[in-house]
């Protein structure tokens, strides 16, 4: 009996103690040609599984001082590995049809994550304590530098850990008011699940973190960016047979996929000689 409750007590403060600050938020989307898509991802940043078992996520509106009376339940996400991404969507189909992926929560209207740009947007854990913290109680967003109206926020490659204080250097901000790259549809910039300040296998891949890729699923043209120089890219169907070789030497590149068939292709690209894959869809 002893040695089980000592057990319990350890494990509790295992996932406790290694939780603190490594779950934070690193996108906020308001899409501007589709209100319904909006979502809300949630990042892994540290190096142990987290239990978001009796998480929320919450909001307050506008310039309110008090939150909302019910937040967002994160407990069917389960346990968030290291690296791993959760997404909360307003409209789970909508969200779907947008960009092709399953959203792990499909929240519904007037809640967290169907935010117009112009709230404050947080996670509890299960104790009710602050993880991490977006916008200032108490200030409408618009017109401010924590506005995303149209546009998303989006944390910086340079964080690491959540705050339960709103700073404005650890955001890149596009918005309908002209802020970063203004108002932004759902093919022009979004990327739920990628983050560029994110580690794959525990180790930083500067290639991986970097390159932005959209719109995915892609119909026509697929789009690549990134801050260094990309110098070929190849694309492969799942049976391994080479379909796309490009010679880029650029820092953003568009590539025609129209003729290929509806399905799953991966993308391998160079940069600064170290190579690097990711998945895309073809619609």
């Amino acid at each position: 009996m002893y040695n089980k409750f000592f057990f319990t007590v350890l494990l509790t403060l295992f996932f406790g103690l290694t939780s603190l600050g490594q779950i934070f938020i690193t996108e906020l989307a308001d899409p501007n040609d589709d209100a319904t898509a909006r979502y809300v991802e949630i990042y892994n940043g540290g190096t142990t599984t987290v239990d978001v078992t009796g998480w929320t996520l919450r909001r307050y509106t506008n310039d309110d001082t008090v939150p909302q009376t019910k937040g967002e339940d994160l407990t069917p996400i389960g346990f968030l590995g290291p690296g791993s991404f959760a997404i909360i969507a307003v409209n789970g189909n909508a969200f779907k049809v947008a960009f092709g992926m399953e959203a792990d929560i499909s929240a519904g209207a007037n809640g967290p994550a169907d935010s117009n740009g112009d709230d404050q947007i947080y996670i509890t854990d299960a104790s009710g304590a602050i993880v991490d913290f977006f916008g200032v109680v108490g200030e409408d967003g618009t017109g401010t530098d924590h506005e995303f109206e149209n546009g998303r926020a989006e944390r910086k490659a340079s964080v690491t850990q959540g705050t339960a204080t709103w700073d404005v250097n650890e955001w890149n901000i596009d918005n309908c008011s002209g802020s970063g790259d203004g108002a932004l549809n759902v093919d022009g910039g979004f990327d739920p699940g990628v983050w560029i300040g994110a580690k794959t296998a525990g180790v930083e891949d500067e290639s991986s973190v970097t390159l932005k890729m959209y719109p995915n699923p892609a119909n026509d043209v697929l789009t690549l960016s990134t801050q260094n120089t990309v110098n070929t890219v190849e694309i492969f169907n799942v049976l391994g047979k080479k379909v796309i070789t490009m010679q880029v030497e650029d820092t953003s590149a568009e590539i025609n996929v129209s003729n290929l068939n509806a399905g799953i292709y991966l993308i391998s690209y160079q940069i600064n000689n170290s190579t690097s894959t990711k998945k895309f869809v073809k619609n």
